[in-house]
C-alpha cells in the first residue's frame, strides 16, 4: 500500500481533511457516551430530551472562585425541560433518579442548571451499563410540563 493511501486512510479514520467526525463513542467503565462535534450543548440536550436519554455534562460551580481545581464537576441525570426564565436566562431541569447508579443517595431529585455554565455534554446510550447497572431514562414523579409556561418560555419539554 503506498504511503499516500495510508495517510488518507488515517486522516479519514481520525476525521482530518473532511468536515471532522460527527460522533465520538468512548467507553468508560462499561458505559457508552455519545458526544457530537460542532453541535452546541443546548442542542445536544434538546435532542436528549426528545430521545429520552440520560446525559452527562460538566457544570461550573458558582460557589468556587474561577480557576479553582474541582470547580468544574460532572453531573449525570435525566433531562426533562429547557426553558428561558422571566429574567432572560436559559435553564435546564434535570432529574437524578434515587435508584440510579450515579445518585449518591444524599440528594436525589430535581436539579436546575444555568445553560451558560454547562460544558461537554454527552448522552448516555440506553441499554449499556454504568457500574453494572443498566442505563435507563426515568421520568420524574410529579412531572408537570405546564409549570414551565408559568415561569418563562419553554424551549423543549419532555413529551410522554
Amino acid at each position: 500500500m503506498p504511503f499516500g493511501s495510508i495517510a488518507r486512510a488515517l486522516k479519514a479514520a481520525f476525521g482530518f481533511g473532511g468536515g471532522g467526525p460527527t460522533t465520538i463513542i468512548p467507553r468508560s467503565r462499561g458505559a457508552q457516551y455519545r458526544s457530537q462535534w460542532g453541535v452546541s450543548g443546548q442542542q445536544q440536550l434538546i435532542e436528549a430530551i426528545q430521545r429520552k436519554q440520560p446525559v452527562q455534562f460538566f457544570y461550573e460551580d458558582k460557589w468556587q472562585p474561577p480557576g479553582t481545581p474541582g470547580a468544574l464537576g460532572p453531573r449525570i441525570g435525566n433531562p426533562h425541560a429547557i426553558w428561558v426564565g422571566t429574567n432572560g436566562r436559559t435553564y435546564l431541569h434535570l432529574y437524578v433518579d434515587p435508584q440510579s447508579a450515579t445518585a449518591t443517595g444524599d440528594l436525589p431529585g430535581w436539579r436546575t442548571f444555568l445553560m451558560d455554565r454547562i460544558q461537554n455534554v454527552a448522552t448516555l446510550e440506553l441499554g449499556s451499563s454504568f457500574f453494572g447497572r443498566p442505563i435507563q431514562f426515568v421520568v420524574a414523579p410529579g412531572w408537570n410540563p405546564s409549570y414551565y409556561s408559568q415561569v418563562g418560555r419553554p424551549i423543549q419539554l419532555l413529551q410522554l
